[in-house]
């Protein structure tokens, strides 16, 4: 979570672009940031991310459309990035 976080980077890169672009900067620096790869997360993370936008986007879910351990691993996502759909 924190690699998504953080834009996929190590703990001593994170704090150099935090030193760099200071903390104002830091979210538009993450999401643009060039070594980044979408690759490196694992397929469930793609997955909680694809739900994670559904979500957001007012997809119905139901309460049984997904099982108990995906909707508390959702809640962290949300949780780690900052926002609850």
């Amino acid at each position: 979570m924190q690699a998504m976080r953080k834009g996929l980077c190590s703990d001593a890169e994170h704090a150099a672009c935090v030193e760099e672009v200071g903390e104002a900067m830091l979210e538009w620096q993450c999401e643009n940031c060039p070594t980044r790869r979408w690759q490196d997360l694992h397929p469930y993370t793609h997955t909680l991310l694809r739900l994670r936008r559904l979500q957001q986007a007012g997809y119905p879910f139901g309460a049984d459309d997904l099982e108990l351990e995906t909707w508390i691993d959702l809640g962290r996502v949300n949780e780690c990035l900052g926002t609850q759909a």
